[in-house]
């Protein structure tokens, strides 16, 4: 691989246009310091190379930010709105939110729900009328030391949400976002995501851009779970193959809260999620989750932590992936146990399916203990479909490609059928049959079809 200097900037985007900008929109004088602090030490610390551990295997220095202009710092318009949008995963959202860069969003929330005080606002407008709002918490959560893209998205973040789930209202139904990317350049979306004590929700955030758009989406999403809340969040990247996806997305689990997170990849040039559970206080629990298929020359990059600063918190963690052509998967996570947490329990698991001989997975599972009443255990598999498995399914009358295909969608099951609702499955189990080779995606699409009619019956 050729090895380039990442250069310089993004196309209009300086110390001087950032603090223009954010006095012009009105942004409190504490926030445009963040944002200053945070592009000096942007500006200072090196890029990322393969010589650092966090990027050992994704390689990112034949990029180049000056081909990628600011979006949303410039002053030319950036086109006209979306004529129309990608589907919704599942069939009737309750509330149903449209984030399209660039034109701003709309959020469909029902009256009852209003009144019981669920909010989806602009987090912009969130930041300018309520700063004291703000303040103690947002960024708190997203920025990675000596992360130098992190601390891009820190001074340049240009649009996003904030989700609000007042105490102990419970969210029926599904809230779904798409973010929708279409002017080409850098993205820096930011999500905040507030869950009140007794509260809960399935938020499913999807992340979409066209084809043959070069794209750069540098997001972040941030999550606070006040005790006893409740969670399913789900984040899916189906972006177009022409643009680079890395966004982190970050839990603070108080006392007694549950999250169930879903990582889904799927799109993208090279995607790279870093996903954290920070569970804080006793009683804590995650599940988190992840599926991934890489074809062609894509890189999907997984960072996860699952990290236990006190005793009594339970996290069990599983991502399946699948691999065709030359397409690189990274997965690298750590169980961390503060001193002191006793009680822990935690596991991890990577499962990795190699459909070709030019694919290549990377996994690495990584434990550091720090205190001595615990359980915690990991593992990671990396292989092709067994030949023997291929014999059994032809020796029933099955052709090899139908028969690949059933087990490799019997590897994704045992993840799809932890997700809820069922059309959110059942979705998410056509985006994968689609990136079958062959006839086999027609046959997965009809019986997730068919299973979705008898689910109604």
């Amino acid at each position: 691989m050729t090895h380039e200097v990442l250069k310089d900037v993004p196309q209009g985007l300086s110390r001087e246009r950032i603090e223009q900008v954010a006095r012009q929109r009105g942004e409190p004088e504490w926030h445009i310091q963040r944002r200053l602090e945070a592009w000096e030490r942007f500006s200072s610390l090196p890029l990322p190379s393969p010589k650092q551990e966090d990027w050992r295997y994704t390689d990112i220095t034949t990029l180049h930010l000056e081909d990628y202009a600011a979006v949303g710092w410039g002053d030319a318009p950036v086109g006209n709105p979306p004529a129309q949008l990608p589907a919704f995963l599942t069939e009737n959202p309750t509330i149903r939110v449209y984030h399209r860069a660039g034109f701003g969003f709309e959020a469909h929330i029902p009256d009852d729900l209003r009144a019981q005080g669920v909010q989806v606002r602009d987090l912009y407008e969130v930041l300018i009328s309520n700063p004291e709002q703000m303040e103690a918490d947002l960024g708190r959560l997203a920025p990675i030391p000596g992360d130098k893209l992190t601390l891009l998205h820190a001074a340049a973040w240009d649009s996003g949400l904030y989700v609000y789930l007042p105490a102990n209202v419970q969210v029926e139904g599904v809230i779904e976002i798409i973010h929708w990317f279409e002017a080409p350049g850098l993205h820096c979306p930011h999500t905040m995501i507030v869950c009140e004590q007794g509260s809960g929700a399935n938020i499913v955030q999807s992340f979409f851009s066209p084809e043959g758009a070069p794209m750069f989406v540098l997001g972040a999403v941030e999550v606070f779970n006040k005790p006893n809340s409740d969670l399913r969040h789900a984040l899916v990247q189906r972006m177009g193959r022409e643009s680079l996806f890395i966004s982190s997305v970050d839990y603070e689990q108080r006392r007694d809260s549950r999250v169930q997170s879903l990582n889904v990849g799927l799109g993208a040039r090279l995607g790279r999620t870093v996903l954290q559970h920070l569970m804080t206080e006793p009683g804590a629990e995650a599940r988190p989750l992840g599926l991934f298929f890489g074809d062609g020359t894509q890189h999907l990059d997984f960072r996860t932590l699952q990290d236990h600063r006190v005793g009594n918190t339970m996290s069990d963690l599983l991502y399946k992936g699948a691999l065709y052509d030359e397409a690189v998967s990274v997965f690298s996570g750590m169980i961390r146990v503060h001193p002191k947490a006793q009680h822990t329990d935690a596991y991890q698991a990577n499962r990795n399916l190699l459909l070709s001989d030019a694919a290549q997975a990377y996994s690495i599972p990584n434990l550091e203990i720090g205190a001595n009443e615990v359980r915690c255990t990991h593992g990671a598999t990396i292989g092709p479909i067994q030949p023997d498995e291929v014999f059994y399914l032809r020796s029933r009358g099955i052709d090899p490609a139908a028969a690949e295909a059933l087990i490799v969608m019997g590897f994704f099951e045992v993840v799809l059928r932890e997700i809820k609702p069922s059309d959110l499955r059942l979705s998410l189990q056509k985006l994968l049959a689609g990136k079958l080779k062959g006839d086999a995606p027609r046959y997965f699409m009809d019986l997730a079809e068919l299973e979705e009619e008898l689910a109604g019956v």
